[in-house]
């Protein structure tokens, strides 16, 4: 199986110039944006910026383990992108700058962009995916019941800024949440500018409620937007896409698939799929039922609740959860036992919720499996 590394290998000697962006550069400039670039990358959009060949050797010089400098769940995959990335004729030479990062635990706000200089006048404005923050997670789910979260209001402000002030054409795209901000943002550009906007990138992002879809930003950019799917999707199957959205094929399995890396690569295309697995469908008719059985505030109350619960631990990101276990575990039971029963009751019905409407639509599955192998033993008459 061939993936966005391969690439590198295959077409890294060629330039933007004689061989033009496509989706598969998408991808490896969205994964970019998991580096930390603090103080590495420039906030500004004026003449100051930094090679991603000069990124690569200054964390290379560094000798610090990936760890320190990616904001991802696999560092050392990120890692490796870079400084293979960095020795190609085709993106030694991009620019960096414009850097942004915001992270507020108080208010579950994570939000991170950057700007890749592609060719003369031609940008790439990636924005980071969902990181280990407690933070970036809670406010994914909070898309669940509010329209516009805080990361979607930052990025559409954001990206009417870069382009109010930058001449050229402009790519926008992201993986995961990143996807999502990235869509978002394309639907609020104010509309005199709006053309300067090429192409939106959606890699296995969620999808955006019906009131998104049905407004006039959306529709206005609708026919730009390419959402880029795994067969067994979990993240990119998340509420609604208003747009048709390509299924690749991917060598991970269930929701390791939203690992990129794991994405098929057959030249500069991704290996196309045709339709859904099952298994994907299966879970997204699941996840639909539940939160049908669950009103808006609901939703809102069990997912602060949930949170409450793990935010007692003082634990920022998900790695910090995973050490010294018997004691985050010990604290996270003493905080759901110090719960008003309220909200206690809310907690376990929703999670039954979920398991029950997970055993019907996988119990309706396997019975039609059954009954299908029957059907071919036993040709009905």
């Amino acid at each position: 199986m061939a993936n966005i590394l391969d690439y590198l290998d295959w077409r890294g000697d060629l330039s933007f110039a004689s061989d033009s962006f496509n989706e598969v550069d998408n991808l490896i400039l969205s994964n970019l944006s998991y580096l930390k670039l603090d103080g590495s990358v420039p906030h500004e959009i004026n003449d100051s910026k930094i090679t991603l060949l000069d990124l690569a050797n200054k964390f290379m010089a560094s000798k610090l383990p990936p760890s320190e400098y990616v904001n991802y769940y696999f560092p050392e995959k990120i890692a490796e992108l870079l400084i293979r990335a960095a020795k190609t004729a085709r993106f030694q030479n991009i620019n960096l700058f414009g850097y942004v990062n915001r992270v507020d635990h108080q208010i579950s706000n994570q939000f991170s962009a950057v700007i890749f200089s592609i060719a003369c006048d031609e940008y790439f404005i990636a924005f980071r995916g969902t990181d280990n923050t407690i933070a970036g997670w809670k406010e994914n789910l909070r898309m669940s019941f509010i329209d516009e979260v805080l990361a979607q209001k930052q990025a559409a402000s954001y990206v009417n800024c870069i382009i109010s002030n930058l001449k050229g054409r402009f790519y926008l795209g992201g993986h995961s949440k990143g996807g999502n901000l990235a869509v978002y943002a394309a639907t609020h550009i104010k509309s005199e500018i709006r053309d300067k906007v090429l192409n939106i990138y959606n890699n296995d992002g969620p999808g955006f409620h019906k009131s998104i879809i049905e407004s006039e930003g959306y529709q206005s950019v609708a026919d730009k937007v390419n959402t880029i799917i795994p067969k067994s999707s979990v993240v990119g199957m998340l509420l609604e896409h208003g747009e048709n959205f390509k299924v690749i094929d991917s060598s991970g399995y269930g929701i390791l698939q939203h690992d990129a890396f794991l994405w098929e690569v057959k030249g500069p295309n991704f290996v196309y799929n045709g339709e859904l697995s099952k298994n994907c469908r299966d879970f997204d008719n699941t996840i639909r039922l539940w939160l049908d059985n669950l009103s808006i505030e609901q939703r809102e109350h069990f997912i602060d609740a949930l949170f409450e619960i793990i935010q007692v631990t003082g634990a920022q990101t998900f790695n910090e959860l995973s050490k010294e276990k018997l004691k985050v575990i010990d604290g996270m039971i003493n905080k759901y036992r110090s719960m008003d029963s309220e909200t206690q009751l809310l907690l376990k019905k929703t999670i039954v919720t979920l398991l029950n409407e997970g055993q019907k639509v996988y119990s309706k599955s396997i019975g039609e499996k059954i009954d299908l192998t029957f059907t071919k033993i036993h040709p009905r008459k």
